[in-house]
């Protein structure tokens, strides 16, 4: 389908691409993944002809359709109405319907024969094309993108970055490329577009490339890996999850094969040094001398991910309480986002705020920062040093400072060198601490924002999507900080793999109330799909479509009353110190259960029939234990949900 022969491609004084060679083969589904800067998107527009190669050829058939986007789409300005953007995804429809149009008109007028057969013949090559299902699947594909009818009438130009996004998707997806180039298409788009995404790629007929930090999405979408690293591309079979163990077989075996040929060289070597004063050697000598000048080094590649050592440390321990909200009401004209809520935030907690775009969850976080005007009241507690991070601090860094000026805005009480060591987590090193803010890329001032977060030494954070413009290395290494942090934070992220590492609550906003559930992500996940196959209406964030403006995507599932009087908070105290107790109970039960597994693997009671049945009969009784202790446990998160 397409081939990179020996190519190289310099860029801004240095070569991301070094005699390098890539073939793409007709229904591959790729992922490109490499660390930011390494040259991806570049990549990208040399594939679609936007960048053009002097050095090593590009060779593709003449009619090869390729579709590309990227986020430079969104800075044109469309005045047309939504559908008309998507329609011209199918540019040789939108000519034959143009022209059937004028012939309908000179037909109205002149009856002229000619006219009359030329129209015939548009129509139904119209009609072989698709064309009368051309209005059908744009509709289609927008609705599944989170659009409503009305939203189809309005100019493009009136919605947001990522809801423009979502058209220009649209766009290429009703296009049916031979080759789709997807640069970050998850990029401010919610879990439930996320979804539809996948869905739709996993029953793509053509071949794609994705680029996207997103581990999960990869994972369920590619069936190729495509590696940029030290100027070359690596390609490996199967989806992201099996390239980092294929990488990491890979590593091992030029590790070995590196070892082995360097004890092989310093074999001959020694005997070059023992014996080339020797005349009855001299040939020998000689001979080993020219073979190792011949041989072929092996070389080890190092992994290009420099070490990010990345700590929030806190500067004072707060109370148990971080925040209450109580009766909290917003609105936005005529659309309602919260309706006399209440919520609490204790130490401890790691929230991650998830559901679809346009419910409140930025508004929430900026509410509990106290920028958002509301009706409530927000309560901080004793001690609580709150910290916001969000999106638009990187429009507000000051673009004329370099970066160790920049961090010194917040972090004025620390010397240059601890700046600069603060910088070095964030992997800017060296010379690149007196860059100018005005240079950096999106991913460099996300990372910049972060560092100056971290300077806060706060102790309750609130994240609105840090993980935006991160590659999947900073994204892991954020991760790990934020499981090792001592504090309490509020995230809101749709990187899946992210949230379901590090948070231990999960709320969502539904029917303008804050719901909880008391768990990981995954849990989550478990309890959603349980209630489904029990045939039982859930709260799920983001299913629902509703038809208000382009912020509200999705409208909420209706809450059944009941009659039931709220429970005391010593019922919800109880409550939740029965959960608590049964998960201790639980880890226990698990660490005797893997003491008795390796027991019964042990070579010593191999033989020992009776010991082999006692353990078996203790192992059978664990399990059994940690089994009801489990429905115990569910029975009382569901009457704690139900509670709140």
């Amino acid at each position: 389908m397409l081939a990179l022969v020996d190519f190289s491609f310099e860029f801004a004084g240095r070569y991301l691409f070094k005699d390098a060679s890539w073939h793409i083969k007709p229904n591959e589904k790729i992922g490109l993944v490499g660390l930011n800067g390494t040259g991806k998107s570049t990549l990208l527009r040399i594939i679609s002809g936007e960048y053009e190669l002097r050095e090593g050829s590009l060779s593709k058939p003449a009619d090869l359709k390729i579709g590309f986007l990227n986020q430079d789409l969104l800075s044109i300005d469309y005045q047309e109405p939504v559908l008309d953007v998507v329609l011209q995804g199918r540019a040789d429809l939108a000519a034959l319907d143009k022209e059937i149009h004028r012939l309908l008109e000179v037909i109205e007028t002149t009856h002229d024969m000619k006219s009359i057969q030329k129209l015939t013949e548009l129509q139904d090559q119209f009609g072989n094309l698709g064309g009368y299902d051309w209005h059908a699947e744009a509709e289609k594909l927008l609705e599944g993108l989170g659009f409503s009818t009305e939203e189809l009438k309005k100019p493009l130009n009136q919605f947001s970055g990522g809801w423009r996004m979502r058209a220009m998707l649209a766009k290429l997806l009703l296009m049916e490329p031979d080759l789709l180039l997807l640069d970050e298409p998850t990029n401010h788009l919610d879990l439930p577009t996320i979804q539809w995404i996948e869905d739709y790629l996993k029953d793509y007929k053509g071949t794609f490339v994705i680029v996207s930090h997103d581990r999960l999405f990869l994972d369920n979408c590619v069936n190729r890996i495509a590696e940029v690293a030290h100027s070359q591309l690596f390609h490996y079979k199967g989806n992201f999850s099996d390239y980092l163990e294929q990488k990491d077989e890979r590593d091992e075996m030029m590790q070995r094969r590196y070892d082995n040929q360097q004890d092989y060289i310093r074999q001959q070597m020694r005997f070059i040094q023992r014996f080339k004063a020797k005349a009855s050697k001299a040939t020998a000598v000689q001979s080993r001398v020219k073979m190792l000048d011949k041989i072929e080094k092996i070389e080890v590649l190092e992994d290009e991910a420099r070490d990010l050592n990345i700590r929030f440390n806190i500067r004072t321990t707060p109370g148990k309480q971080i925040c209450t909200l109580k009766h909290i009401s917003k609105s936005f004209g005529n659309l309602s986002i919260f309706e006399d809520t209440d919520a609490q935030i204790l130490r401890g907690d790691k929230i991650a705020l998830i559901g679809a775009n346009g419910r409140g969850k930025s508004t929430l976080l900026r509410i509990i920062n106290g920028s958002e005007p509301h009706d409530g009241t927000v309560e901080a507690g004793w001690n609580v040093e709150p910290s916001f991070f969000a999106q638009h601090q990187l429009e507000a860094l000051n673009l004329k400072n370099d970066l160790v000026n920049e961090l010194a805005t917040v972090g004025g009480e620390y010397s240059e060198g601890e700046l600069r060591s603060t910088l070095g987590c964030f992997l800017f090193t060296g010379d690149d601490v007196f860059k100018k803010v005005k240079v950096l890329s999106g991913g460099e001032k996300s990372r910049v924002a972060l560092a100056k977060t971290l300077l806060t030494q706060s102790n309750f954070l609130l994240l609105d999507e840090p993980t935006n413009h991160l590659d999947m290395f900073s994204t892991s290494v954020l991760a790990e900080a934020l499981i090792g942090y001592k504090g309490t934070f509020v995230l809101v992220s749709h990187d899946r793999t992210f949230i379901s590492r590090i948070a231990n609550k999960i709320w969502w906003i539904e029917n303008g109330k804050l719901r909880e559930y008391p768990g990981t992500y995954d849990e989550y996940n478990e309890w959603v799909d349980r209630k489904k196959k029990e045939g039982k209406d859930i709260p799920i964030p983001g299913k629902q479509k509703t038809k208000t403006t382009p912020a509200a995507e999705v409208k909420p599932a209706p809450v059944a009353e009941t009659d039931n009087k709220k429970p005391s908070k010593n019922t919800l105290h109880q409550l939740e110190k029965k959960m608590e107790d049964l998960e201790i109970a639980m880890r226990e039960m698990e660490t005797e259960k893997n003491m008795v597994e390796e027991e019964l693997q042990s070579p010593a009671v191999a033989s020992d029939f009776k010991k082999i049945a006692e353990l078996t009969a203790l192992f059978q009784k664990i399990e059994s234990q940690i089994a009801s202790n489990k429905k115990a446990y569910d029975t009382a998160m569901e009457e704690w949900l139900a509670a709140q």
